[in-house]
């Protein structure tokens, strides 16, 4: 019979704020001991608080940008904190199940200001290729119903496509910040929606004083809440799908 290796005990991480931080996580989920430095423990930590965050309050009221962090929680739960699907059982992940109506000139607006704003954090943060794909949208094209699915397969994808899921979900990590909160924090954040561009924009409090431009990814947020999606099948147009409701 194999012997299992001993188990290595989660550590607490060198650094007392994001100790702290951990912790009252871990208190406000009902998890009191060490396991709160285990890597991934808070995925899914956000979904314990549907439909309304209460039970939130605190957990980051040590950060600096606490107060800003919790209100762009307080619009998430607002828009798709209700869990329950329509058939029964429960959605994983925020699904914005009732959006309200958007007008497709706006969605066009939105998209252009948010291409044209990681655009530019793309080219601040040194990726210039990225920037000129961007650059390179002449048209989004704004349609109606379920969008279909991204190709899986590498070769069957657009560079702009491979610019958007390469570079422009990844931005953030670029960002150089003295504290360990946003490294920690990205895994939760991004298991909301499983969406980069919610999850920055939920985090982005953490990363605005150390880097130069309008918050980017607001109008992502905005269309999101909306229910839009976004699809990329060709080098220079971006398709946007709006529900029917």
């Amino acid at each position: 019979m194999s012997m299992q290796p001993p188990s290595v005990p989660a550590v607490p991480p060198d650094h007392p704020g994001l100790e702290a931080l951990l912790r009252r996580m871990g208190e406000a989920v009902g998890i009191m001991d060490d396991t709160v430095f285990e890597n991934d423990k808070f995925v899914g930590f956000f979904q314990s608080f549907r439909p309304d965050g209460n039970g939130l309050d605190g957990v980051f009221d040590q950060l600096d940008c606490g107060d800003e962090l919790r209100e762009r929680l307080g619009h998430l739960f607002e828009v798709a904190g209700d869990d329950r699907r329509p058939q029964g059982g429960r959605d994983a992940f925020f699904l914005v199940r009732s959006p309200r109506p958007i007008d497709p000139a706006v969605v066009e607006s939105k998209a252009v200001d948010w291409v044209e704003r990681v655009t530019e954090l793309a080219e601040k943060l040194g990726h210039s290729d990225a920037a000129e794909r961007l650059r390179g949208i002449t048209k989004h094209r704004v349609l109606e119903g379920i969008p279909p699915k991204h190709p899986k397969q590498d070769h069957e994808k657009t560079n702009l496509l491979k610019a958007f899921q390469d570079v422009v979900e990844k931005l953030v990590t670029d960002i150089a910040i003295p504290d360990p909160f946003a490294e920690t924090l990205r895994a939760p954040y991004y298991f909301v929606s499983c969406d980069a561009g919610v999850r920055d924009h939920l985090m982005w409090p953490l990363y605005r004083d150390h880097v130069d431009v309008e918050e980017p990814f607001q109008p992502y947020f905005d269309l999101w809440s909306h229910g839009v999606k976004f699809r990329v099948y060709q080098e220079n147009q971006v398709d946007w799908y709006m529900p029917r409701l």
